[in-house]
């Protein structure tokens, strides 16, 4: 009789404790059905002059906005050449410009980096993000 207890108590924990790994895969798991992953697309090329690269934005998450969407670029180094800067407050003067399809609107297709390749030379890294999800990172090359 006290063996029956000990094998359904034992069994009981073991389920606990399948259930709780089972709950903290899926809450770590963004890819969930029904969630899509939020990430912005990047085409890397540069200008025909070669003085700036140009970054297309080939697909872009629903609902991003330029005042709150930064771009930050890090030198080859690690050392940070451009902090975290709204993509709306971005301009040509400072070595990076964000260019609109749709001027006015959210973050979408078809917009535009424009990035000086004096300023921010081969093996520099880019990175997309809000305040708490990185869209889009990699290196100009």
């Amino acid at each position: 009789m006290v063996l029956v207890v000990l094998v359904v108590g034992f069994v009981v924990v073991l389920a606990g404790v399948a259930a709780a790994i089972v709950f903290a895969r899926s809450s770590l798991n963004p890819s969930q059905p029904g969630s899509a992953p939020r990430l912005i697309g990047v085409n890397l090329a540069t200008s025909g002059d070669g003085t700036n690269w140009i970054l297309t934005f080939v697909s872009v998450p629903t609902g991003l906005s330029p005042f709150s969407t930064m771009l930050t670029i890090l030198n080859i180094s690690g050392a940070t050449s451009l902090p975290a800067t709204p993509l709306a407050y971005l301009n040509a003067s400072g070595g990076a410009a964000y260019v609109q399809g749709q001027p006015g609107g959210s973050v979408a297709v078809g917009d535009r980096l424009l990035l000086s390749t004096t300023r921010y030379p081969t093996g520099d890294r880019y990175r997309i993000s809000d305040a708490t999800t990185v869209f889009a990172s990699g290196t100009l090359h």
